[in-house]
């Protein structure tokens, strides 16, 4: 992954902080020094390789429960549990 990458959001799972349509840029430099928190906003990569963008909203070791905003039209950890800090790509730090 580059250091900086830009994504566009399909779906409305993190509405209203972002939309459909919008994009995103995503950092993996603020995880090489610290680990992810609560309440950031990540992108990751499902078992289907796809990019998903969501909140981090409990942390156990290096196991990851997210969510999105939009708890009525997410497909997040309450379906497909947690992810693992390897399918981390980066932290949200911008939206365009």
């Amino acid at each position: 992954m580059l250091l900086l990458s830009r994504f566009k959001i399909s779906g409305h799972s993190m509405e209203p902080r972002i939309r459909h349509g919008e994009f995103v840029l995503v950092s993996s430099l603020p995880y090489l020094f610290k680990n992810p928190k609560k309440g950031d906003i990540i992108a990751f990569k499902n078992k289907a390789k796809r990019v998903l963008i969501k909140r981090i909203s409990e942390i156990k070791g290096e196991n990851y429960f997210v969510l999105g905003d939009n708890r009525h039209d997410s497909l997040d950890s309450r379906k497909f549990g947690r992810i693992l800090h390897q399918e981390i790509i980066g932290k949200v730090v911008a939206k365009l």
